[in-house]
């Protein structure tokens, strides 16, 4: 949904609700009246799930104009052949949208984690502010019971509810590891010639296309199943086979050269980077959650001790006065509060993402370095043996190794059975 209808959205039902007030006040409809604190929920929910998507959005385009300047910096430069002027190999198709499927993820998340706190509010309403029931008195505890029914019926009908973004995710991911697996002629592409490669790039593109998480899972590994079942990993497959001593054309040397170029710059270079600005977003997220909970604590242990000290100065047990409610209301309203801002840092898993994106980050400089120092054979002075290409192909392995491995981490992280009822 594009911003500008999400903004007519939180137009619209404002309007609406603000109309529905309206009308339950002047005419003292029962119905209205009743209805009224589940209208009130409900709009709260819609602006919440829109304000985040927005919120999101926006925060996006923030970081990306924020990166600006460190993308610009890591840029392939211009000389840089694309892996895609090499025989074979396609562009990645367009697929579905990652960043859509995970905001809308983890909007109903947000929303779970919004509901026994809503439903919490409305009870302490009715008990502190409506205590002698009455037509709207009614209507809160009603509302309560349709907040908790909602939340229910959603955990029970929303099964794997990760699983769209988890597949859209590493579906692009492998996508894309197949064109530097093209590139670099390793893994099922090693030992064949270009027209043989072509036809195992189809087959293997026309499964992945049609592949679900389980054959997403067996695609992602990197070895060759035998008709016995025995796996060969593709690293083992470049150092089979023995050396040749035939030494490469200056033509092959070339070649060679400006695909380890292609590889540095358009696969380790920004996956690199891409590692670094999501660790950094992750941390800084992280530690908004830790602020924000540790605040609501602490609120939650100020607020009590106030509560404590009017009920221990009212005179003669009368009755609460504003300002005691008031108290009373935060007093209960704080620890549900504290216990969604957990449930949403634990949806969001920000610590975990970030160890993972960090320990990926640092692997892949050392691949970095190493291959900047094969580059510098390939163009070097110094006559280039037949090993170079080997080498070439071996680091190229540890690299996809290391990013397949983070993309198991991750997929282990984020992927959820169903939601937790206790959000």
């Amino acid at each position: 949904m594009r911003s500008s209808v999400r903004i007519w959205v939180i137009a619209g039902v404002s309007l609406a609700l603000s109309a529905w007030a309206t009308a339950a006040a002047l005419s003292r409809v029962t119905a209205l009246v009743v209805s009224l604190p589940t209208a009130g929920t409900v709009w709260l929910l819609v602006v919440l799930d829109n304000g985040y998507l927005l919120g999101r959005r926006r925060a996006h385009r923030r970081r990306r104009r924020l990166s600006r300047s460190r993308r610009a910096d890591r840029a392939p430069a211009p000389d840089v052949r694309r892996p895609i002027d090499y025989p074979n190999v396609l562009p990645r198709p367009e697929g579905d949208t990652p960043v859509d499927r995970q905001g809308r993820f983890r909007a109903t998340g947000i929303r779970l984690a919004v509901l026994p706190a809503l439903a919490v509010m409305c009870l302490t309403v009715q008990t502190v502010f409506l205590a002698d029931g009455g037509v709207l008195g009614l209507g809160f505890v009603l509302a309560e019971c349709l907040l908790l029914v909602f939340m229910v019926w959603t955990v029970w009908t929303t099964q794997e509810p990760s699983q769209p973004w988890v597949t859209s995710r590493i579906r692009a991911e492998l996508f894309r590891r197949e064109m530097f697996l093209l590139l670099a002629g390793v893994g099922p592409y090693l030992g064949w010639t270009e027209q043989e490669a072509g036809h195992i790039r189809d087959a293997r593109l026309s499964l992945l296309a049609a592949a679900g998480p389980a054959e997403l899972s067996a695609f992602a590994r990197l070895a060759d199943r035998g008709p016995d079942g025995a796996e060969t990993h593709w690293q083992d497959r470049v150092w089979q086979g023995g050396e040749t001593d035939v030494r490469p054309t200056d033509a092959e040397i070339t070649e060679l050269a400006e695909r380890m170029r292609t590889y540095l710059d358009h696969r380790v270079m920004r996956q690199t980077l891409f590692f670094e600005l999501a660790a950094a977003t992750c941390e800084r997220t992280e530690e908004r959650f830790g602020r924000t909970a540790k605040g609501t604590v602490l609120a939650a242990v100020a607020v009590a001790a106030a509560y404590a000290v009017l009920l221990h100065s009212r005179p003669g047990g009368g009755g609460l006065s504003t300002a005691s409610a008031v108290i009373a209301l935060l007093a209960a309203g704080l620890p549900p509060l504290c216990n969604m801002t957990l449930a949403v840092q634990n949806l969001f898993a920000s610590q975990r993402l970030a160890a993972s994106y960090r320990e990926t980050l640092q692997e892949l400089l050392g691949h970095e370095h190493t291959l900047r120092r094969l580059l510098a054979r390939a163009v070097g002075a110094d006559p280039v043996g037949p090993e170079l290409a080997r080498a070439f192909r071996s680091l190229a392995i540890r690299v996809e190794s290391s990013l397949t491995e983070e993309l198991r981490r991750w997929r282990i992280i984020v992927a959820k059975s169903e939601f937790e009822a206790g959000l």
